[in-house]
């Protein structure tokens, strides 16, 4: 059952320094409210509906086509860099640099493959994380959510690769407008709804 809740700042403070330590020192703002119906991976797809992860159970999505993983085996980067290129367009890139006319993203993983995927925004350096079924946050540099690289660590790992596409390509799969409907619906909730933030 999805979960909605408009947590205070020091509460959401206290949860995400504690699960990503380079938020502490880090500049990050909060975009979303604590939502268990989607994760990172749909985030970064522009998608706010369902848990994306390639693995064969019901209770995640992996777009038709692709391979499915047995439940807790680890996912490989091409996982992940092969469906971004096949069924959004974005081809792998070597910079996390804002280019013009681009949209970027970032595959995080650990020695044991991948965790974590960000966004960066539309017109500027920072970059966009959905941290598990926490908020979704703004944060300055792709580095920011980084963490061990050891599993045991339950940490995202490193920013190990990046995919780029244009912008009229992301406009043909219709996510420009996804991203701005969330970031406007977003707005919406942090104005009508009482926010601590």
């Amino acid at each position: 059952m999805r979960m909605i809740a408009f947590r205070s700042f020091g509460l959401i403070q206290d949860d995400l320094h504690r699960m990503i330590p380079k938020l502490r020192t880090a500049q990050w703002t909060v975009n979303s409210p604590y939502d268990t119906e989607y994760t990172c991976i749909a985030w970064a797809a522009c998608r706010t509906r369902k848990v994306w992860w390639p693995w064969d159970d019901p209770g995640f999505y992996w777009p038709p086509g692709f391979a499915k993983l047995p439940v807790g085996s680890p996912a490989s980067i091409d996982d992940f860099a092969i469906m971004f290129e096949k069924k959004f367009g974005y081809r792998k890139c070597a910079t996390k640099e804002f280019e013009w006319g681009f949209q970027k993203v970032a595959i995080y993983a650990n020695t044991e493959g991948v965790t974590h995927m960000s966004r960066q925004c539309l017109f500027g350096e920072e970059w966009l994380s959905k941290l598990g079924v926490y908020e979704d946050v703004i944060h300055s540099d792709v580095r920011d959510v980084e963490g061990s690289m050891d599993p045991n660590a339950r940490e995202y790992g490193e920013a190990v690769q990046y995919m780029k596409r244009t912008w009229p390509r992301a406009l043909m799969t219709a996510c420009l407008f996804r991203c701005a409907w969330a970031a406007l619906k977003f707005k919406i909730y942090r104005t009508v709804v009482p926010w601590e933030i």
